[in-house]
């Protein structure tokens, strides 16, 4: 494996590549990602059935914006990073398909529902023209192995991100973050914080909220981000 990951090259990603992105996202996204990590679905073989159906939608809308790529190993050639982006025009189609699921295993239904509540909060398009983006594309996750962590591979993803970005006439990045880490790299290219939900403040069909971080898991909101290019 090569040492210096700096090394490594950001590719673009095609039709072909959907079943292997999605399957390193169901074993590195599904652990790491707080929300997920939280409701501990990666547990149970249910739940990680039902998240596949909702990663393989992502990875689809995903595959037709420039902005996504993937870093791999130089020798194995399999995925040590990728970046998923999408145009914020199919915005209110992926909103309509969120609500249109109907899933059988409660964290799963958890999740939905928590995430349907954070853009029913949010209310992205109004916070989009109170900043005169018109045109931004969406960071809808970036996701590293965890070996791999603090090695730069998320910044040269995010690098591409923000250059196919402009390349492509958009004006701008938003983004979601649910934890310190994903907060930290994202500060550093959607700058702005312009709104943000507690995760104790959603019970959806429990009297106590169903998703609570434990250490070493310092965040208690999901943050949403913006930068506008000049």
């Amino acid at each position: 494996m090569t040492a210096n990951r700096q090394q490594f090259q950001v590719e673009s990603v095609k039709e072909s590549n959907l079943d292997e992105i999605v399957q390193f996202l169901l074993d590195n996204f599904a652990q790491t990602e707080a929300i997920l990590a939280s409701l501990k679905i990666d547990d149970d073989q249910l739940c990680l059935k039902e998240l596949t159906v909702m990663i393989r939608d992502l990875v689809q809308d995903s595959l037709q914006c420039s902005s996504t790529c993937v870093i791999r190993d130089a020798t194995t050639r399999q995925i040590d990073g990728i970046a998923l982006a999408c145009k914020t025009s199919i915005f209110d189609k992926q909103i309509d398909r969120l609500c249109a699921y109907e899933f059988n295993q409660q964290r799963v239904r958890d999740a939905v529902e928590f995430l349907k509540y954070v853009f029913n909060k949010l209310d992205v398009m109004y916070y989009l023209n109170e900043y005169h983006l018109f045109k931004p594309v969406f960071v809808a996750l970036v996701c590293v192995r965890k070996e791999l962590w603090g090695q730069g591979i998320g910044t040269t993803l995010m690098n591409h991100v923000k250059s196919a970005a402009r390349s492509d006439s958009s004006d701008g990045l938003i983004s979601l973050c649910s934890n310190e880490r994903g907060h930290k790299l994202m500060k550093h290219y959607c700058p702005t914080d312009f709104a943000a939900v507690r995760y104790d403040a959603f019970k959806g069909e429990h009297l106590r909220p169903p998703i609570v971080m434990r250490p070493p898991e310092t965040f208690s909101s999901v943050y949403a981000m913006l930068a506008k290019f000049s």
